[in-house]
C-alpha cells in the first residue's frame, strides 16, 4: 500500500527538479529518510519510479510519470478536502454586524434572533438598530455585514432579498367612524383625517407619502414619531388614527384598538440585504444563508397550513 506521505514525497521531488537535498529541507525529513522512503516505495511495489545515473535521480521512468500524475489528482482533491473542512470549521466563528430597524427586530426577527444565537454559538452578532436610511448608508460605507429594511431599498448597489411579507395598516379605536366601515379603508377617507405615523427616519412613512401624492391626496400629519407604541396609545385614548405595519400590533396590549388594510394594498415587505458583487466571510455568508433558509421554512410552513402555495421557493444565491 502507497502511504499519502510518499505520493506527496514524490510530488515534491519533482517539482524541485530531482534534488533530493532541496527536497528534504522543503519537506523537513532528513535527505537520507527521503531517500530511503522512495526505495522502499519502489521495493513494496516491484517498480522503477526514477531513472538513476551514478546514484543520482535524474528523470522519471513511464509508470513514474504516470505514478505522479496520479499523485497529484490525488493530492489535488485532498486539498479541496481541507479546504472544504475549513470552511465549515470557520463559517460557524466570528463576529457579523447586522443592522435592523426597531420596528422589525420587535416584531419580525425575535424568534429568529434567539434560535440563531442559541445554535450558533460561535457567531457574535453585533446588533445595530437604525431607521432605514442610515443602515442603507452604513451597508454601502462597509459598516454593517447585513441589513434587514423594509422593501423596496434605494440603492441600486444593495441586493436584497424578501424573507417576510405582510401589510401596512390604520388603526383606530372603536369608537372611530372606521370601525363601522366593512372592508379596507379607502386611501382618501384616510386623507380626510389627522394622522399619527413614524418619523421619516422609516422606510414606510417615505412610501406613504410617495402614496399620497400619487393619489393627489394632502394629508393632516397630526404627529411623527419614532415611537410605534405612542402611535398605538394616541389612538387608542383619542380620535387620531395611526398608519404603521399591521403585525405591530402583536406587541400592543391595548384592547379599544383595531386596524384595517389600507385600499389600495400598502404592502410590509421585509428584506435581507447585503452589498453586490463583494467578497464576504464564511461566518456572513454562513449567517446569511441560516436567516434566509428560516424564513423560508417559516413562510412555507404557514402557506401549506393555510392551503395556499408556497412563495418563497427559490434557493438563495451567495
Amino acid at each position: 500500500m502507497i502511504e499519502f506521505s510518499q505520493l506527496y514525497y514524490l510530488i515534491t521531488i519533482v517539482d524541485n527538479g530531482f534534488n533530493l537535498t532541496r527536497s528534504s529541507k522543503i519537506l523537513h525529513v532528513s535527505q537520507p529518510a527521503l531517500s530511503k522512503s522512495i526505495s522502499d516505495l519502489e521495493f513494496r511495489q516491484s517498480v522503477k519510479i526514477f531513472n538513476r545515473k551514478k546514484g543520482r535521480i535524474i528523470g522519471l521512468t513511464r509508470i513514474g510519470g504516470k505514478l505522479v500524475k496520479n499523485a497529484r489528482e490525488v493530492y489535488s482533491e485532498y486539498e479541496k478536502m481541507m479546504e472544504e473542512l475549513q470552511n465549515i470549521a470557520s463559517e460557524r466563528k466570528g463576529t457579523v454586524k447586522i443592522g435592523i430597524a426597531p420596528v422589525i427586530i420587535s416584531t419580525v426577527f425575535c424568534d429568529a434572533l434567539v434560535k440563531f444565537i442559541h445554535d450558533n454559538p460561535g457567531i457574535k452578532l453585533k446588533i445595530i438598530e437604525k431607521g432605514a436610511y442610515e443602515l442603507q448608508e452604513m451597508l454601502i460605507l462597509g459598516k454593517l455585514d447585513i441589513a434587514v429594511l423594509v422593501s423596496p431599498v434605494t440603492f441600486s448597489s444593495i441586493d436584497e432579498h424578501i424573507i417576510y411579507e405582510n401589510s401596512v395598516a390604520v388603526w383606530f379605536n372603536k369608537n372611530h367612524r372606521f370601525h363601522k366601515m366593512k372592508g379596507d379603508i379607502p386611501l382618501k377617507e384616510i386623507g380626510k383625517e389627522e394622522i399619527v405615523t413614524l418619523d421619516n427616519s422609516f422606510m414606510v412613512t417615505f412610501q406613504l407619502k410617495k402614496l399620497f401624492v400619487q393619489n393627489n391626496i394632502q394629508p393632516d400629519f397630526f404627529l411623527q414619531t419614532g415611537s410605534w407604541d405612542l402611535i398605538l396609545n394616541m389612538c387608542q385614548k383619542t380620535n387620531l388614527i395611526g398608519i404603521i405595519a399591521a403585525p405591530i400590533g402583536g406587541n400592543y396590549v391595548g384592547k379599544n384598538i383595531e386596524h384595517k388594510n389600507i385600499e389600495p394594498f400598502f404592502p410590509w415587505k421585509i428584506s435581507l440585504c447585503t452589498l453586490k458583487d463583494i467578497q464576504r466571510n464564511s461566518a456572513i455568508n454562513y449567517t446569511k444563508n441560516w436567516f434566509f433558509d428560516y424564513f423560508n421554512m417559516k413562510n412555507n410552513r404557514l402557506h401549506m397550513e393555510s392551503n395556499k402555495r408556497p412563495i418563497f421557493n427559490q434557493a438563495y444565491n451567495n
